[in-house]
Formats: structure tokens, C-alpha cells, sequence
């Protein structure tokens, strides 16, 4: 039997989308990539489709892309251009795609993917963007839950947030759909702020890389370098690449610290709205479904293994 993790990508290109991408092209010894679905999110949807075709292309990906909301469940659209740039990618220009969507909804090709699978078989949902889709799939497709291995997603905070003072980005934007996702029963792993914030490339290491001659790794580390450009890493020592935590635990979980807990979200439209309220109280756990959740990181080991898989992705592409 296949030795490898099947994988289908929920995403919102993105830069730190860009890099996760990179990082499971780097390895398809550990994924089989069955689909990329796309999101709003830190752009529009029709640009996060268009950079998913183009990526994909990019890195080799021979797989089917499929966009999906293009707005929350309830809420009207945020995004993020303002940290990655008015094309999502640092304004750095890949190739433009040869390939067109598939013209179904990602919903729907999330479902038909999933339970076309062989008997006994199972996936790994990876979402890196706003939960929509995938909280629309199990509320109008709950038998998939059966055939899902885990979900590996980043987003959400137990200790403080990036949008607002309570509130991961991903979260924020749907806490619906992603009240939704935690609910359901599905083993989840939270790749949150508290291990993701730790976990990037620093100043020096994303200038060297933007000047790499290979040209997978020099657009990289230029996506990297324009992240120190805005207010958010600007003063900072490292650009996290938060996206990339969902591929990097896969392949290296002795990197990081983890604590299972219930997850529930804040879906007032208070302050908080958008927090992850991650629960320590052992005693309280009572029946509620526990969420694999990122405590920390090697941040310095991160960064080696990264900059490791990029270069390994370059040789692949020659």
C-alpha cells in the first residue's frame, strides 16, 4: 500500500500559501497531491484561483484546481493585500497557467475526490485559508467524515491574535465556517500563531534566497523579502510563513510542542469575534472532541529545513 499522505490543499494564494505549496512539491515521497480548491481570502477569489493555477504549474503539480467561495458564509470579504501585495504574491510574477479550473465548485470536487477514493482509503484535508469551503462540505456532505484522515489547518491563536488583538486571520474572516470545522468531530490539528508566529525565514536568509540563480528559490525568497516591507514584519527579526507549518509538522512533528484541547470559536460580533478559545481546563473536557493544537516551535530548525526542501524542489525541477 502507498506509503504517502493524500493530500487535498484548501488555500487562498497567498504568499506563505505559496511557500506551503512549495514545501509539499519539495516531497512527493511523503504527499500524493490529489486537487488544490481555492478561497477568498488574502485576495479575492479570482486572483488566489489564478495564483494556484499559476503555482501549481510552477512547481511541477500536475493536479486539478478547483475555486470555490468567493465570500464567508455570513460576513462581507476581508483580505490581506496589504501584507501580500495587490496580486497576493508579493508582486512577484509567475508564468501564466495553461490550465483553467475544473468547472465544478470546490465543494463539490472536495466530495466527488473524497469518496472516489479506493475502499479503506482516507485524505488529509490541509486548509490555509478561511475555512468556507470546507465548513460548507461537511455541513452539506457530513458522510465524508468518515473517509477523512485529519484536518491540518492553519489558523487560529491560543494565546492572542493577528487581525484583531483575539483573532487569527483565517478565523476571522469565517468564524462560521471555522466554528463548523472544530465542531465536527474530524481529528483536526490547529497549526496556530503560538508555533506558526515562530516559524519563517529571517532578513539575511530571504535576501540571499532572492538572489538565488535558481529561479523556484530566487521567487521564493523575493515573496519572503517583500513580507519585511509591511507593517507587519517590518520591524521583526523573521517573515512568517504560517501556511508552511501545515506541511513542515507533517513531515517533522519532534519540531514542534503540542496540547490537545477543545477548540471552540467566537462568533459574536464583539471584540472578539474570530478568537479560537482554546480550552486547558483537563477537568472540563467532558465529551467535547480535542484539537491537536501547535504550543511552539524550533523556529531555527524550521528555517534549515525549509530552506533544505526549497533547494531539493529546485533540483527536481532542474
Amino acid at each position: 500500500m502507498e506509503n504517502k499522505r493524500k493530500i487535498l490543499m484548501d488555500c487562498d494564494p497567498g504568499i506563505d500559501d505559496a511557500v506551503a505549496l512549495a514545501l509539499c512539491a519539495a516531497h512527493p515521497e511523503a504527499f500524493r497531491l490529489l486537487g488544490i480548491t481555492t478561497t477568498m481570502g488574502n485576495v479575492t477569489l479570482d486572483k488566489t484561483t489564478d495564483n494556484a493555477l499559476r503555482l501549481a504549474e510552477y512547481y511541477g503539480l500536475q493536479v486539478p484546481v478547483a475555486a470555490g467561495a468567493a465570500g464567508p458564509v455570513v460576513r462581507e470579504p476581508k483580505t490581506a493585500s496589504d501584507v501580500h501585495g495587490a496580486n497576493g504574491l508579493g508582486n512577484v510574477q509567475f508564468p501564466e497557467a495553461k490550465n483553467k479550473p475544473v468547472p465544478k465548485h470546490a465543494v463539490l470536487f472536495l466530495y466527488e475526490t473524497i469518496m472516489e477514493l479506493p475502499a479503506g482509503e482516507k485524505v488529509t484535508l490541509v486548509p490555509t485559508g478561511p475555512l468556507t469551503n470546507v465548513g460548507l462540505l461537511l455541513t452539506l456532505f457530513p458522510e465524508v467524515k468518515e473517509r477523512i484522515e485529519a484536518i491540518v489547518l492553519m489558523g487560529g491563536s491560543a494565546s492572542g491574535g493577528n487581525r484583531t488583538s483575539t483573532a487569527e486571520f483565517n478565523i476571522y474572516v469565517d468564524p462560521e465556517a471555522a466554528s463548523i470545522v472544530f465542531s465536527s468531530g474530524v481529528p483536526i490539528v490547529m497549526c496556530g500563531l503560538d508555533a506558526t508566529s515562530l516559524c519563517g525565514l529571517d532578513r539575511e536568509t530571504a535576501a540571499r534566497l532572492s538572489e538565488d540563480p535558481r529561479p523556484v528559490v530566487q521567487k521564493i525568497g523575493q515573496m519572503i523579502a517583500f513580507y519585511f516591507s509591511c507593517a507587519v514584519y517590518r520591524g521583526g527579526p523573521i517573515a512568517a510563513t504560517h501556511d508552511a507549518v501545515t506541511f513542515m509538522y507533517m513531515l517533522h512533528p519532534e519540531i514542534f510542542t503540542t496540547e490537545k484541547m477543545p477548540v471552540s470559536v467566537d462568533c459574536a460580533y464583539g471584540e472578539t469575534r474570530g478568537m479560537t478559545i482554546c480550552d486547558r481546563r483537563k477537568w472540563a473536557f467532558e465529551d467535547r472532541p480535542l484539537v491537536t493544537v501547535l504550543t511552539g516551535a524550533d523556529g531555527k530548525r524550521f528555517q534549515e529545513l525549509l530552506v533544505e526542501s526549497l533547494e531539493t524542489l529546485a533540483e527536481r525541477l532542474g
